[in-house]
């Protein structure tokens, strides 16, 4: 299914099996026949569970969210989460997830949340009348939602190809089948705004009256701050954030993932050219790998730039960053909320349009200079912290293109669209 701006790496790529050495061919053949079984079980499970509530019943005041197949606290349905406890006395509230440490700082602030495997955790994914899912039903328990009402929040604006337009047309007919079921179970998909509708209608094979506009929750951190947003935050890094920008220009690089190590943006990056330059500019760079990536030399080494660990949510960091570096992320569209420099660093970018593939005209999407190579790089951001910075009439005009409601207050707008679902 979809990833969370880069797959986790899967068993196939294993170099050893019980300390056996595998043929590739092997692992590979080996991980689809275990994808391709979870995915016919998954959607057998959820026919069966359905079949059984719609006898015993769900409990339309229980919400259950869950995010990135389990493993976090965060994305839209985080921001969503912690509105709906706040503001719904209600709606009983419960978040789901095999990350134990995101469980116990929950309960910690007091909200409710189990381990998604947990027989408690079970039970209310069993009665829950609504689940909030942002990546897949991996989200939460999938054997335990069929009948539920299903909203994904999702996880970004689709620049790349998604879903059926990607990876999932490529499976074999009976397991297309099971994960053509699996999306039909999804009763609404939120969007940011109309001018993304038809890649959303494509990608996930659903009829518009699917998808409603009410932009993302996680926005709201961006213009507000969200009580216990912290949770799930690298707060120390936040707090080093803040601090340096309030003296200092701060960037923030978060590249895309890559399958292929050559290909991975830890080797496209010069960590001492880099510093150089934003020593000459009293500046400073925050930087999100994803976990399965690595930079070769210790950034200790390098006072100017800052590691953002993996597993942080960086929603709350964006409003202490005075300028994006990226290249396909999604984040970059709801970084142009805040009407700042977007610079693109899309290396690779004739392989990665032939392969994975895009739904807009990469130019036509991307307000801000657009480097091919780390020189490129450099000089853009050097222009760019000098304040060089002529975009500002094409920032306004994608806003305009993708967000029907440019501001906050958008995890509101969630739960009346779900409110009005359930009348």
């Amino acid at each position: 299914m979809e990833d969370r701006g880069g797959r986790r790496r899967p068993a196939a790529e294993r170099r050893s099996v019980g300390g056996a050495s595998v043929p590739a061919s092997d692992r590979r053949l080996r991980w689809r026949f275990r994808r391709y079984a979870s995915l016919l079980l998954e959607a057998a499970a959820h026919a069966l569970v359905a079949f059984l509530s719609g006898i015993v019943g769900r409990d339309a005041d229980l919400w259950v969210f869950g995010a990135r197949e389990g493993e976090a606290f965060g994305d839209n349905a985080k921001y969503l989460f912690l509105h709906v406890a706040a503001t719904r006395p209600g709606i009983r509230v419960v978040w789901v997830s095999r990350d134990r440490d995101a469980v116990r700082a929950l309960r910690t602030r007091g909200y409710e949340a189990y381990h998604l495997f947990s027989p408690r955790g079970v039970l209310l994914q069993f009665r829950a009348g609504v689940v909030f899912l942002t990546h897949n039903f991996k989200d939460v328990n999938r054997w335990a939602v069929g009948g539920a009402t299903t909203v994904v929040l999702w996880h970004g604006i689709a620049l790349k190809r998604i879903s059926w337009d990607a990876e999932l047309a490529e499976l074999p007919p009976i397991v297309r089948s099971a994960s053509r079921y699996l999306y039909r179970r999804y009763d609404r998909v939120t969007l940011t705004g109309r001018g993304t509708l038809d890649s959303f209608v494509s990608g996930f094979r659903l009829p518009p009256s699917r998808f409603v506009v009410t932009g993302y929750p996680r926005t709201d951190a961006l213009f507000d701050s969200v009580p216990d947003a912290d949770v799930g935050v690298a707060t120390g890094t936040l707090a080093d954030l803040r601090r340096l920008s309030a003296e200092h220009d701060v960037l923030l690089y978060l590249p895309t993932f890559r399958e292929n190590p050559a290909e991975r943006a830890s080797e496209r990056i010069d960590l001492d050219a880099l510093d150089r330059l934003l020593d000459a500019h009293d500046a400073y760079l925050a930087v999100k790998l994803h976990p399965d990536e690595r930079l070769e030399r210790d950034l200790d080494e390098y006072p100017r730039i800052l590691r953002i660990p993996s597993w942080s949510d960086v929603y709350p960091m964006l409003p202490h960053a005075d300028a994006l570096v990226t290249d396909y992320s999604s984040i970059y569209f709801e970084y142009l909320l805040l009407d700042r420099p977007v610079v693109f660093y899309p290396y690779d970018l004739p392989s990665y349009r032939s392969e994975r593939g895009f739904y807009y005209a990469y130019d036509e999407v991307t307000p801000g200079p657009v480097a091919s190579d780390f020189d490129g790089l450099l000089a853009a951001i050097e222009r760019t912290l000098a304040g060089d910075d002529p975009y500002e009439t094409e920032r306004c005009a994608v806003r305009r293109r993708f967000f029907d409601h440019p501001a906050g207050g958008r995890a509101a707008a969630v739960f009346d669209a779900v409110a009005a679902l359930m009348e």
